[in-house]
Formats: structure tokens, C-alpha cells, sequence
């Protein structure tokens, strides 16, 4: 299951256009990777919760033919939670492990070994986990030397042990669910910190490979910085331009996404930003360290920096400025 029905609000004003799980990463949408990867992982069929904006979930996901497997959608008029949402969903999992994926990042992990491990060790619940680089940004999840989970964020009580962060992807047995009252409720607190309070077998297991939080536009830009520079979705040299983008000779594009559509004017330069479909630079413009949503225009000889720019009304662009934090703005009109 892909969890996609959160409310998107860290990623505003982004989300304003698109559900989260919707935005475009390397010039498509997020889902789309998800998908891929869990139809090479071996998954058949997958259940995709939404929420907010729901259509631009479905037109990114569809049917998942495109991508292998079967997709199935769960609407939630009200948000359910991270247990919530799949204890609605109970009998679509049958008895059989599955897995659990959050639906705001880019990741490459080896999942059919992360069930492996889980089914191998007996456990109620297998938890993807990698070394925490910001322990006040992520919570940290401690680990005996067996693997076995005896703390999350603290709870149900403070231990020692190797401290990792959760990636936001596990596996479990589905019966846990049946534990959940109907209704909101999440899987950390109300599931998973009980079952360690209980004794019961909650693995964390260390995975390999790339994991990006797409939470919010810094992180955002981040993350397509570092795909960009790993080759990830045919970038190369650090630069990933859409066939149907038309960049002018004399333009330079460095460390950028430039999706379908887009249009570089003579002279202009693109540096270390993300441009959706259809954007327009004018001759000699200048963008820096930012996202321009779908339809945005630059006009010629413009400049910007550190910039979130959304298509306005009448053709004038909204804009707010790129937050260096994690947190986001909504924009301004110009």
C-alpha cells in the first residue's frame, strides 16, 4: 500500500496544483517511481489512499498497467492516519505480509530482501530503517544488536542501542491491523510502540540504496540536486532536460530538471533549480535555486533567486521565496 492521502501542507504552495505524491521528480510524477519500483520488487498489487486532490493521485498512478501491476484506490474524505488508512483497507491484504510505503519519497531499496528478513525473523512488523544524519529533523529508532526495535522516538520508553532513522517503509503482518479501532489512528504510536511494550518481535533492519524526503520545497530541490548528480532517470552531467523541452544553443542549463514543454530562451541560465512543464525563459533571464510550477514565464532579461514561482492570474506569476529550512511559504502575488 502507498500511503498518498496526506494534506501536503510542509510542501505548499507546491500542493496547491498537485497532491504530493503527484509533483513531478525528474519529470515525472512521484507516484510513477514508486509504482516502478514496486512492480521490479516483485509486487502485484498495490492499494493507494488519497485524499487531497485526489484526481491528479489517480491520473498519476491510473490503472498501473503502465507499470506492471494493479492499482486500487481508497478515498478518505477524512485523513485516516498511517494505521487508519490501511485498517480501512483490511481485506485487500488477505494474510500474507505486505508492504507499506510512504508516498512523499524517492527510494531504491532491495524490498523483496527487506520481506526476506521479515519472514525469516518471525516478526510482527519489519521496519526499513538507515543512519539517522539529522537527529532532530528524524526520530530516532533504537535497535538491540539483534535487530529487534526497542525504542521509537523515545517511546515506550527511552533506551540504548543504534539509533536510525524510519524511512516510512515496512512490512507487516496484516492481522496486526485487526488491533486498530476504525477510525483514525498511526502505526508507530498506536501499533507499533505497543507491540514493543508487549515483547513482541518488531524488527529494524539497516537497507542500502538511495532515500529522499520530498517533504518539503528545500528538501525538494535538495533531493533532485543529489539525483542529478547520481545519473538517477538518465540525467547526465548533472542536468536532466525533457526530449520536448527546447533549450536555445547559446542557454545554459547546470544542475537543473527542465521538463516537457519548456522553452529557454538565447542567453538565458538555469542553475541548480527545477522547472516544470511549460515554462517559459526569455532571452538573457536568469533563475537560481528555485521551482517554477507548470506555466510559469520569465521575462526576458528577468532575474531570480531562491524562488517558489506559480502560474497567477491573468499570466502573472505568484511567487514566495524558497525557504533554506524545512519550512515552506505560500506565495505572494506579484
Amino acid at each position: 500500500m502507498v500511503l498518498a492521502a496526506g494534506l501536503g501542507t510542509r510542501m505548499r504552495p507546491l500542493t496547491l496544483l498537485l497532491a504530493k505524491p503527484a509533483l513531478p521528480v525528474m519529470n515525472r510524477p512521484l507516484l510513477r517511481w514508486t509504482l516502478e519500483l514496486l512492480a521490479r520488487n516483485g509486487v502485484t498489487d498495490v492499494m493507494i489512499n488519497t485524499h487531497h486532490l485526489p484526481a491528479t493521485v489517480r491520473a498519476a498512478g491510473g490503472d498501473g498497467r503502465a507499470f506492471g501491476l494493479r492499482a486500487s484506490y481508497s478515498h478518505e474524505p477524512k485523513i485516516l492516519g498511517t494505521g487508519g488508512g490501511p485498517r480501512k483497507v483490511r481485506a485487500f491484504f488477505g494474510d500474507e505480509p505486505f508492504i507499506l510505503v510512504n508516498g512523499d519519497m524517492v527510494f531504491d531499496f532491495d524490498l523483496r530482501g527487506l520481506v526476506r528478513r521479515h519472514e525469516k525473523a518471525g516478526a510482527r512488523a519489519t521496519l526499513a530503517l538507515r543512519p539517522n544524519p539529522d537527529p532532530r529533523r528524524y526520530s530516532a529508532i533504537r535497535t538491540a544488536k539483534d535487530g529487534r526495535v526497542t525504542s521509537l522516538a523515545g517511546l515506550p520508553r527511552p533506551t540504548r542501542g543504534t539509533a536510525s532513522l524510519f524511512t516510512g517503509i515496512h512490512v507487516l503482518d496484516p492481522a496486526l491491523l485487526d488491533r486498530l479501532p476504525r477510525g483514525v489512528s498511526d502505526t508507530v504510536r498506536d501499533l507499533y510502540v505497543r507491540l514493543v511494550e508487549e515483547g513482541q518481535p518488531v524488527l529494524g533492519v539497516r537497507v542500502r540504496g538511495k532515500w529522499f524526503d520530498i517533504g518539503s520545497p528545500s528538501l525538494y530541490l535538495d533531493s533532485h540536486r543529489a539525483l542529478l548528480a547520481a545519473g538517477f532517470g538518465g540525467a547526465k552531467g548533472g542536468v536532466l532536460v525533457h526530449p520536448a523541452a527546447d533549450v536555445h544553443p547559446t542557454a545554459r542549463v547546470v544542475r537543473s530538471a527542465i521538463g516537457a514543454g519548456c522553452v529557454i530562451g538565447a542567453f538565458a541560465r538555469v542553475t541548480g533549480s527545477v522547472l516544470w512543464d511549460g515554462v517559459t525563459m526569455g532571452a538573457g533571464s536568469r533563475v537560481r535555486d528555485s521551482i517554477l510550477a507548470t506555466g510559469t514565464r520569465v521575462a526576458a532579461g528577468e532575474r531570480m533567486a531562491g524562488m517558489v514561482v506559480m502560474p497567477g492570474r491573468r499570466g502573472r506569476p505568484a511567487r514566495g521565496r524558497a525557504p533554506r529550512s524545512s519550512r515552506s511559504r505560500r506565495c505572494s502575488a506579484a
